[in-house]
């Protein structure tokens, strides 16, 4: 498993590849960098229950039709998502 990252949380506004800002407190952060005691992770398709992995790709079976899609696809507006 690993360690999450300021990237994987609901706070973190991405500005380039490399850094963000937190919108807790404003300031800018390294995307890989460890997170605070503030960390609330935003769903991800990973977390969601109609996702799985079938041959090395990850699926989504949540749609009216079965799609291929990565784990860490931020899933925060996704209609269907059910936390597992």
């Amino acid at each position: 498993m690993t360690q999450s990252n300021h990237a994987q949380c609901n706070h973190f506004c991405p500005v380039d590849v490399a850094k963000g800002l937190c919108r807790l407190s404003g300031e800018m952060v390294m995307t890989d960098s460890p997170t605070c005691s503030d960390f609330s992770e935003k769903p991800r398709c990973a977390h969601c229950s109609h996702f799985s992995v079938q041959a090395a790709t990850g699926h989504c079976a949540g749609r009216p039709r079965p799609y291929w899609v990565d784990a860490n696809t931020n899933a925060a507006l996704c209609e269907t998502f059910k936390h597992r």
